[in-house]
């Protein structure tokens, strides 16, 4: 009888889920809410006034053969049962920490939040940063509960990190593929989005795209690689294609890898100095995951100069018609960017005239009696802090601020500027830096549940930018609210102003970038300059 009922229960399954699918929404089986795909039947559950569903695959294992090959698809099925109950795994990457689940090389997955009812409704796509090398879409800080219950559907997802996703290998470059496996794994799941959300309910012509750091690189990469794509509007939180990070010189960092790994004790099948991509796969995960790695060499992989998936020349493009112009962009930065990597790299940011040339600082590109005479030391309390300054220049600030100009005559840009002053985010001192903005994006509540001593105070402002948000995510072409971008000098939101927390307070762009202006934007053309890392 078991089985007979289990049989019924599959065939009023899938008829209750087709009826969804062919009506746009999310359908019921056994109480649960369930949505059929063409890879099979996706079991999600209800949990504060949304429907979530966890760690759906969007492509195939990239583990084994298919460590370093562009991602695929995962194939129909009309058995397979998906249980979409629990985050899948976080890529792999350096260990450290507990902010996201458990790694693999079967990572591929993507989080859903919808609201409980709605057809045709809109779409939020969030790309996390982490320097290409980190990160996952387990994180608490980034769920959607808040963008479902005001009817937006959300999506965020996973992509692969360092090694295993911008290995600079030898034998692939020059070739007509890209090995910027990452950029790829994005590409396919915003594929995967678009021709699946209609069964969650969602428009796959209302998708918006969104992405912080690397993340917003990400966004950046999609956008260039895509001239023509449909999405409806994009969101660049502090970084662009200009941001990077930086990566080593092909085939440098793959072999110290590989020296690492038989250091360690592993015996492999090729000459460690020189190894082969199909000797490396037959490495374990985690023996590539050597002390050093964890501690140094994971940060020397990242998506390289290939005039496929990144290019060299941004200027030319945009200049051909090789940029979707149309797309709705909104982008911006914390007030302090730089705070936070004063503290990350302060073992080699003591001296400035040694920290501006070094791989870490990325700024090769700028000469340096140009960055001795711009930046003070009587500016700052530290030489680590002048040097933190110089990376959020280089990073983020005068990335932002030169793609500005270059779009802003021919594309509907909107700035913000973020200036919460809340120590319990990414730690004492870190204020308004670098990433300490994306809980209030995502509107607290679940956001915050990771974080301690939240006041009421940061809940009400979280709720106040996520209205107004989600209220651009509905109409992207509307604008946020406030006038649009110029190049050089124009309108600029301010977010989060002590004393002004509920308040949108106007300012200009040139109260800011002065440095950008007339240091950075001159030779911003030509990032990146590759460098050794030793």
């Amino acid at each position: 009888m078991g089985l007979l009922w289990d049989i019924v229960d599959r065939a009023l399954c899938i008829a209750v889920t087709t009826t969804a699918l062919w009506t746009g929404h999310v359908g019921r089986c056994q109480g649960e809410p369930t949505v059929r795909l063409d890879q099979g039947l996706v079991h999600g559950f209800e949990e504060n006034s949304t429907y979530v569903f966890l760690g759906v695959p969007f492509a195939e294992t990239t583990g084994g053969d298919n460590r370093w090959k562009a991602p695929q698809g995962v194939s129909a099925s009309v058995t397979r049962e998906i249980d979409a109950t629990r985050y899948g795994p976080s890529c792999a990457q350096a260990m450290s920490g507990d902010a996201i689940v458990a790694q693999s090389e079967d990572c591929l997955n993507l989080n859903v939040w919808t609201p409980t009812s709605g057809t045709d409704l809109p779409v939020f796509v969030y790309i996390y940063g982490g320097a290409m090398v980190t990160g996952g879409n387990s994180n608490a800080q980034w769920q959607g509960y808040n963008f479902a219950r005001k009817d937006v559907i959300y999506v965020n997802i996973n992509y692969r990190e360092s090694i295993f996703a911008s290995p600079a290998s030898l034998e692939l470059e020059g070739s007509s593929e890209s090995q910027n496996f990452g950029i790829l794994d994005v590409e396919l799941a915003l594929d995967w989005v678009m021709d699946n959300i209609h069964a969650f309910g969602g428009d796959k012509n209302r998708i918006v795209i969104a992405g912080h750091s690397s993340g917003g690189v990400h966004v950046d990469h999609y956008l260039w690689n895509h001239p023509d794509t449909t999405v409806a509007g994009a969101m660049e939180l502090s970084a662009n294609a200009k941001s990077g990070p930086a990566y080593a010189p092909h085939g440098e960092a793959l072999s110290q890898v590989a020296e690492d790994v038989q250091a360690s004790g592993v015996t492999l099948g090729c000459d460690a100095s020189n190894p082969t991509l199909d000797c490396l796969r037959k490495v374990d995960t985690y023996a590539l995951q050597t002390s050093n790695f964890n501690s140094t060499t994971n940060t020397w992989f990242s998506p390289v100069v290939d005039n496929i998936t990144r290019y060299s020349d941004y200027e030319g493009r945009y200049a051909q018609g090789k940029f979707p112009t149309s797309v709705p962009l909104l982008v911006g930065n914390s007030d302090r960017e730089g705070a936070l990597f004063a503290n990350v790299y302060s073992f080699e940011n003591t001296n400035f005239s040694y920290w501006i040339n070094t791989f870490d600082a990325d700024i090769a590109y700028v000469p340096d009696d140009v960055l001795l005479d711009a930046y003070n030391e009587a500016d700052y309390s530290s030489i680590s802090e002048m040097s933190g300054a110089s990376y959020g220049d280089a990073r983020f600030f005068c990335p932002t601020d030169y793609m500005i100009d270059l779009r802003a005559s021919s594309q509907p840009v909107w700035v913000y500027r973020w200036f919460g002053q809340y120590d319990n985010i990414l730690g004492t001192g870190l204020a308004a830096s670098h990433g300490s903005e994306i809980p209030f994006f995502h509107g607290g509540n679940e956001c915050f549940s990771k974080i301690s001593g939240v006041s009421d105070a940061e809940q009400a402002l979280a709720d106040n930018m996520n209205d107004w948000l989600v209220a651009w995510v509905k109409n992207p072409s509307a604008g946020p609210g406030w006038d649009r971008a110029s190049a050089e000098n124009g309108p600029l939101a301010k977010i989060g102003v002590p004393g002004k927390e509920l308040e949108i307070e106007m300012g200009e762009t040139g109260e800011f970038n002065g440095r950008c202006q007339s240091v950075y934007k001159e030779y911003i053309p030509g990032y990146p300059v590759v460098q050794s890392p030793e």
